[in-house]
């Protein structure tokens, strides 16, 4: 067992030994729980590389991406898939160092925890799993990947940003929100805008998006003391929507793809419809139709699919992603401030001392004065742009694998919201797990194979 941290200028230097050789690119929740899995699963000796552009992600530090709570409870957010209240577990042991009391405590999985304190969940249990091994080495790249490519062998080759080339034999995809333009900028505007000497009080600033990110940047600004208006450019002029007050089981809908999607979206209406007039929950219908829909979105067809995208996508996420109630009290309060004001438009562009907006129900195009930061969840494409333009035969299978045109790129796995447009049922951590996890085992499966390719 080794560990340690792979000097930049000498990356190609790889051990050779036969052992698989695996890259897990990003270093942020999906790629620690895509290390724990791997560790955990995969029964071989194997050398596993852990790249990022960043010691460790801005979004998931000790700033203030970090201080922001998570947004989901405790009870969803165990990184491994046979123990799913294992966080909830580590909270009260680390109260309360395993004695009875602490651990007889009820309540613990509906609390919600800054995101430094989930890093420091997952890097224990990866310490953890990484101990048990005397047969694995692990080293850690800082370095941004800017191409993926099919190398001799059967072999992948990521590019690094400085022309470095390095060849895998698995590489995952877990991303995350640490593309460029995505969570760490907007967290880093937001604290250029209040550090700023040239800021102006009466300056607008305009926030876009409708996600948990957008209402925890808006609460930090005004909480370290900015007063000055806020306009949110929402499409759809939406807001983030709270967690039940408690976790609550999901509730199976009835519903076939066979009928078709919107003919399936109605039945789910009209039982969650029925549901809460029993007195259920319309989150629970959400949480169920989420653990049926790998196995729904199978069964679409490619015209269904577009649809998706199109029209429904959104509103599945805003329905999906959603914040602790008290933030969302907190969000509430804000917006009944004269100084916030939710905007229904579509940002069409970025001019010199705005954006270019088209508001709901307007053919006109709009220059909004002030100052951006971008908070919006789908602007990116998936895997900062690795894979290329998406087609509309490319997916990503349950167990990450990305497949186009009814042919897999072997070695090559795309996990959690990495996928972007790919897939759209790993928004929530819990799904993301389970993904790794079934990536891992069927990694594990298939060593015999696994093995070939290495010493070939």
């Amino acid at each position: 067992m080794s560990s340690r941290n792979a000097i930049r200028t000498t990356p190609s230097k790889q051990p050779a030994d036969g052992h698989p050789r695996l890259a897990i690119v990003g270093r942020g929740p999906a790629g620690m729980a895509t290390a724990i899995a791997l560790l955990r699963r995969l029964r071989r000796p194997f050398h596993l590389w852990m790249i990022d552009a960043a010691d460790f992600p801005q979004s998931f530090g000790n700033g203030p991406a970090g201080q922001a709570l998570m947004s989901e409870r405790a009870g969803q957010l165990s990184a491994l898939a046979d123990r799913p209240l294992d966080f909830v577990d580590w909270l009260k042991s680390g109260l309360g160092g395993g004695r009875g009391a602490v651990l007889a405590l009820r309540g613990f999985e509906n609390v919600y925890v800054p995101r430094s304190v989930f890093r420091d969940y997952l890097t224990a249990r990866f310490g953890e799993a990484f101990a048990a091994r005397r047969d694995t080495t692990v080293q850690t790249v800082s370095a941004a990947v800017t191409a993926v490519r099919t190398a001799s062998g059967g072999r992948l080759c990521l590019t690094l940003d400085d022309g470095e080339e390095m060849a895998f034999d698995q590489v995952f995809l877990a991303t995350g929100h640490g593309r460029q333009g995505g969570e760490s900028a907007s967290w880093q505007a937001a604290e250029r805008l209040l550090w700023s000497r040239e800021r102006k009080a009466d300056a607008p600033l305009l926030l876009a998006g409708d996600g948990p990110r957008m209402a925890a940047i808006l609460l930090h600004l005004r909480a370290s003391g900015h007063a000055g208006p806020i306009r949110i450019l929402s499409d759809g002029g939406r807001i983030p929507e709270p967690h039940a007050a408690t976790l609550l089981d999901p509730l199976t809908p009835a519903m076939s793809a066979a009928t078709g999607l919107a003919e399936t979206l109605r039945h789910l209406r009209a039982d969650g419809a029925r549901t809460v007039e029993a007195g259920g929950s319309w989150q629970a219908m959400i949480d169920g139709l989420n653990c049926q829909w790998p196995a729904l979105w199978r069964a679409l067809p490619p015209e269904a699919r577009k649809r998706y995208w199109r029209h429904l996508r959104t509103v599945h996420r805003i329905h999906s992603e959603r914040i602790a109630p008290e933030l969302h009290g907190r969000l509430l309060r804000d917006l009944r401030h004269p100084a916030t004001e939710l905007v229904d438009a579509r940002i069409l562009g970025v001019a010199a001392d705005g954006v270019f907006v088209r508001r709901r129900g307007s053919q006109e195009t709009d220059v909004m004065p002030g100052r951006l930061i971008d908070c919006r969840e789908d602007v990116a494409q998936p895997a900062d742009g690795l894979l290329g333009e998406p087609g509309t035969a490319m997916q990503v299978e349950d167990d990450g694998r990305l497949t186009g045109w009814g042919a897999a790129a072997p070695g090559l796995h795309v996990l959690g919201r990495a996928a972007g447009c790919l897939r759209p049922d790993t928004r929530l951590f819990a799904d993301t797990v389970r993904q790794i996890y079934r990536a891992a085992t069927g990694l594990d499966a298939a060593r015999t194979d696994l093995s070939a390719r290495t010493l070939a």
